[in-house]
């Protein structure tokens, strides 16, 4: 059965946040996710709160949909603090968070704390070691866990209580190494295709790298439908700004491999109607 979540930009006061994540709940929603960057890329000047506090927060206002990072930004925190903060989101909601992961990618994310920009091989070299100490963390079983490494070293990190349950990982990202991880550690794989190209070429896209997919699994020794497909729609696969419908996305993409769907709460308060229009009358109907 298809999946679809929302994910949300943090640009409005707590209180507000937190009914639009209750709001999803309602709507019937299977995840609630929020961007992790320091600021907004879209309004840098611009209200934007920190994602993980918030996660927190949700934890204890929703009771079932999921919640979680879209995804995780490693210039921000060490994976073993990162570590930590998912376990006790996890608690907090009962087991509900679920741990996209990705590699980071915005310059202001780095200025912000003193980081000097990573060029692109050290990026994704990190961004294997940053997940696979996470990934170990949340299968230690409240023993204390190290990992040394080329970027990073843990030593002795507490564990306990650990995860109400493992938190399943989203891995994001389309580099052939970020594939790679999806395989060796993820859950789930997640893209947003292309930013400004046609909706055929992102499809044509997705199915070349969910084949890809495919065959690094079994390379792997893993069965590939053990490993969900997760496509962010937005920029022109956005259902409430492109012109394109929910409908004709979600079977397209769907032909090209994708199980999943996340859609972006409204951009603007106009869209807000056709948003839960979608929600209520349209998904589903796409569910399959």
């Amino acid at each position: 059965m298809r999946r679809f979540g929302v994910i949300l930009m943090q640009d409005v006061p707590a209180d507000e946040m937190l009914a639009r994540f209750r709001r999803i709940e309602e709507l019937g929603f299977d995840q609630a996710y929020i961007a992790d960057h320091i600021g907004d890329f879209r309004a840098p000047d611009g209200p934007f709160l920190d994602g993980w506090s918030l996660l927190a927060a949700a934890a204890v206002v929703t009771s079932r949909v999921a919640i979680g990072p879209l995804v995780n930004n490693p210039i921000l925190r060490a994976p073993g603090l990162l570590a930590k903060q998912a376990m006790t989101v996890d608690q907090l909601s009962g087991g509900r968070l679920e741990l996209g992961m990705g590699a980071g990618v915005f310059e202001m994310d780095h200025h912000a704390v003193g980081s000097p920009l990573w060029p692109a091989k050290e990026r994704v070299r990190r961004f294997a070691e940053y997940v696979s100490i996470v990934d170990g963390v949340m299968r230690s079983l409240g023993k204390p866990y190290t990992f040394e490494g080329e970027w990073y070293s843990v030593r002795d990190l507490p564990t306990a209580p650990g995860p109400v349950r493992r938190p399943p990982i989203v891995v994001g990202g389309q580099a052939p190494t970020m594939l790679k991880v999806a395989v060796s550690h993820g859950d789930v794989w997640n893209t947003n295709g292309q930013v400004g190209a046609p909706v055929a070429d992102i499809v044509a896209r997705t199915r070349e790298q969910n084949d890809r997919l495919d065959e690094l699994c079994l390379a792997a020794g893993r069965d590939p439908a053990t490993l969900r497909r997760q496509f962010l729609l937005w920029d022109t696969t956005d259902a409430l700004t492109s012109g394109v419908s929910l409908t004709e996305l979600v079977e397209r993409l769907s032909a090209a491999g994708i199980d999943d769907f996340v859609v972006c709460w409204p951009w603007v308060a106009e869209q807000l109607a056709e948003f839960e229009k979608l929600a209520e009358e349209v998904i589903p109907g796409l569910r399959g």
